[in-house]
């Protein structure tokens, strides 16, 4: 529901330029007016709504995300697309955020604990499998509002269930605004908000281009493309559900070697990129160990705020996301300075420099952690 509404506007953004007669300059503010209100939202909505009663804020979110995505397909125009864009955005982080909650605090066994938030990150990566594709099948065959109704259906499919499933003896939080902001004083948290910036840097810093990398480098077909697309998808989930393994032991310090080998891949990027086969191989590990981090330092969060800071706990859940976003945002905006005056197979360095300062910082954390 949530991976299909963030993502599924980048493949039909022509075909929304053509319907509102707009540039698809234009257009594409849809994409990044949607990841600001995410990422200013989220965290504002988690400390004003955290002494809600989280089963009826879950659905409270959840009607107010169909209402949005309802409102996207009957749209009138692109103003009014755009403050559908906004009203979903808001809700989104969230509502990925209080299911990570919900997860942590209904789950006692530590290691199955870690392996719902795993699944929660696994159904972003059915999502860029199942439902982009989907979405844009749907509007090349009908309308792309219908790809739109189509996530309103799964909406309130999923809000049923909720109104079903969700335990309704989860009270809201406790404590007021100071205390939940003091969460943001710890050394170690902003140690992995930081990390989190830099390890989505790493992985953005090459996979913003991963199209042209393939198209255009390594000289696959369009047909290919499509192919070798749902393969890095299927290699995403593979790797989300590893991550909840890793969560449910040490996590963070697992994740150290990991980093370090991502630093010898990034340092050859360049070189393997020179051979078709060696190139897609890359492209494969990396997938497979840029999304090991999600799960491990999301526990870390909210075993933080359990600890430290309970009345920050909703606060805590968010920092990933936000965070994350940041870091895509950022490695972007740098990936695209440097191909002014590099090729794309020079994006490794790119990523390389994302990578360097999250190795250095799962270090720090992993030892404070310990300590």
């Amino acid at each position: 529901m949530l991976g299909c509404n963030e993502f599924m506007v980048v493949g039909n953004l022509t075909l929304i330029a053509d319907t509102y007669n707009e540039s698809l300059s234009q257009i594409s503010g849809l994409v990044s007016v949607f990841a600001w209100t995410f990422a200013i939202m989220t965290p504002i909505l988690a400390i004003f709504t955290n002494k809600i009663h989280k089963y009826y804020l879950l659905i409270t979110l959840l009607v107010i995300f169909l209402f949005g995505t309802i409102l996207s397909s009957i749209a009138p125009s692109y103003n009014w697309l755009l403050i559908s864009r906004i009203l979903t955005g808001s809700v989104a982080g969230m509502l990925e955020s209080l299911l990570s909650v919900i997860a942590f605090q209904t789950i006692a066994d530590p290691k199955q604990r870690s392996m719902a938030i795993a699944y929660i990150y696994t159904g972003y990566s059915i999502a860029s499998v199942v439902g982009i594709p989907l979405g844009t099948i749907i509007a090349n065959h009908l309308r792309w509002q219908d790809a739109f109704i189509m996530v309103a259906i799964i909406t309130f499919i999923a809000t049923i269930i909720a109104l079903r499933v969700i335990p309704r003896n989860l009270p809201g939080g406790s404590g007021s605004y100071k205390n939940q902001l003091i969460l943001l004083t710890d050394k170690k948290i902003w140690l992995g908000m930081f990390f989190v910036i830099c390890a989505a840097g790493s992985f953005y810093g090459y996979y913003t281009y991963i199209r042209p990398l393939i198209r255009q480098t390594l000289h696959f077909s369009a047909g290919q493309l499509s192919f070798l697309l749902v393969i890095i998808g299927l290699i995403d989930i593979f790797g989300s559900q590893i991550s909840g393994k890793i969560a449910a032991g040490n996590g963070l310090r697992t994740l150290r070697p990991i980093y370090l080998l991502d630093l010898v891949i990034f340092a050859a990027f360049s070189t393997m990129m020179q051979n078709q086969w060696t190139g897609i191989f890359t492209l494969f590990l990396l997938t497979f160990m840029m999304v090991l981090f999600d799960s491990p330092i999301q526990v870390f969060f909210l075993n933080q705020a359990t600890e430290k800071y309970p009345s920050a706990i909703n606060l805590a859940s968010t920092l990933n996301a936000v965070f994350y976003n940041v870091g895509i945002a950022l490695a972007s905006m740098t990936g695209g300075f440097m191909l002014k005056s590099a090729d794309l197979s020079n994006l490794g360095w790119n990523s390389f420099g994302y990578s360097l300062v999250a190795t250095v910082l799962i270090f720090l954390l992993s030892r404070r952690t310990s300590k």
